[in-house]
């Protein structure tokens, strides 16, 4: 096992292609700004060997694991070899078809870690699009920043909803991607959505707990559905244990698809659905 010094993201994506086969298995998809945001800060660290690479990185008082390996008896050797010398908290998010996802999950299983949460992939057409009313609807800006982080960071779970740095803030304010709700001058819930191609991609929908009365979800929900001259298609995710949010977005014309987001930890913690 290498422990590696000196690498770049080039360097990770050299791994793609060096360990790419039809028995290849990855979690690898982080985004070249995510990467060398991570390298400046020194939250990286990267171990080869023949059949894989590894990546640990430092997050919100825990750490990710991503792997990229041809031979999954290596995710094995790496977790037993490596993991298992660690005290900190690691999170592994891994997404996928079920059959792509099954003998991942129980070599993770079977080596230390345990499920926290997992999550389903719902998906529909667009068929046709609404006029928007933007009354109180406002484009995140600048001085919205910590306010809007402040809200993650008390309201969102850290190891499944993947909490964005101040960094990864700026950009949904230059994309103009992220909207909140306002009547005073506190965001009371907001939306982020992403377009690519076709498709448009739900990232994040919240309501404050103290303004639940004013349908305000339902407003910021008829951007995602409406918004983007391209878009025939929508998708999002949901947390598979979530029975009544499936129902309910099966009403508005979703289907579940099978493409799962697994997330598993090493140590035996159990998620809280949040009620907000």
């Amino acid at each position: 096992m290498e422990h590696v010094e000196h690498f770049t993201y080039s360097d990770i994506k050299s791994e793609l292609f060096r360990l790419k086969s039809k028995e290849m298995k990855t979690n690898f998809f982080m985004t070249e700004l995510q990467f060398n945001q991570l390298l400046s800060e020194n939250k990286i660290q990267v171990f080869k060997t023949e059949k894989a690479c590894f990546l640990l990185t430092g997050d919100d008082g825990f750490t990710r694991l991503y792997f990229i390996a041809s031979d999954i008896t290596e995710i094995k050797f790496f977790l037993n070899n490596e993991i298992r010398k660690l005290t900190a908290d690691i999170s592994v998010e891994i997404a996928g078809s079920s059959k792509y996802l099954q003998n991942i999950k129980e070599t993770f299983l079977q080596n230390g870690f345990y499920k926290y949460s997992s999550m389903v992939r719902m998906s529909k057409i667009r068929n046709e699009i609404e006029e928007v009313d933007f009354e109180n609807i406002h484009l995140l800006t600048v001085d919205k920043k910590k306010e809007f982080q402040k809200l993650y960071k008390k309201y969102f779970d850290k190891f499944v909803e993947r909490i964005p740095t101040m960094e990864e803030i700026d950009g949904f304010i230059n994309n103009k991607n992220t909207y909140y709700f306002s009547d005073n001058d506190e965001i009371q819930g907001f939306i982020v959505f992403e377009s690519h191609g076709i498709t448009s991609h739900l990232r994040y929908w919240f309501v404050h707990p103290n303004y639940r009365d004013k349908k305000i979800g339902s407003k910021l929900i008829q951007l995602f559905f409406n918004i983007g001259e391209n878009v025939k298609r929508e998708l999002f995710w949901v947390i598979e244990s979530n029975e009544n949010a499936i129902k309910r977005y099966k009403h508005f014309g979703f289907v579940e698809e099978d493409m799962h987001n697994l997330i598993l930890i090493n140590k035996d913690k159990k998620y809280e659905e949040p009620n907000y």
